[in-house]
């Protein structure tokens, strides 16, 4: 899988984007922006991941889709350098997550975000934490903010 869109190409994470990945997301998470990953769980995941990378190859974002259950994945990790965030980087990303999640026959995709407004442009709306149980068996009992989690759930239902 590669595409192009904006000048960008967008594939599957190999395991020479792991440093570039695991720096992406903590960064964006000293910011506030999302929660932190470990590289060993980047590595653990690095088969879900899809990478946008410049002309130059450099990382200019990442995302990953999780299956949750049979009836939902969830969109996770998604993050963009911040120089590249109005390129549209992070919509194409979203837009790859999403034909993936089809091709696989998932009805529902989730996301638990701090960005509303971005996903909610690309169709997701807010939903309940307790639709998701499944979600909070695989992380977030892990998760430091477990009892004070301030991420919004949200979800997108998948055409047929």
């Amino acid at each position: 899988m590669e595409e192009k869109y904006n000048q960008f190409n967008y594939r599957s994470a190999k395991v020479e984007d792991v440093d570039g990945i695991f720096k992406l997301v903590n960064a964006m998470a000293e910011s506030g922006q999302m929660l932190r990953r470990s590289k060993y769980k980047i590595v653990t995941m690095l088969a879900n991941f899809i990478v946008a990378t410049s002309r130059s190859g450099e990382l200019a974002g990442c995302g990953a889709l999780i299956p949750l259950w049979t009836d939902s994945a969830e969109i996770a990790a998604l993050a963009v350098v911040p120089r590249f965030q109005s390129n549209r980087v992070g919509r194409h990303l979203v837009r790859e997550l999403l034909q993936q999640a089809r091709s696989l026959g998932f009805p529902e995709v989730i996301t638990l975000t701090y960005a509303v407004d971005f996903f909610s442009e690309l169709g997701f709306s807010v939903q309940s934490k307790d639709r998701f149980p499944r979600k909070l068996w695989r992380e977030c009992l892990e998760c430091p903010r477990l009892e004070d989690c301030d991420e919004v759930a949200m979800s997108i239902q998948l055409d047929e």
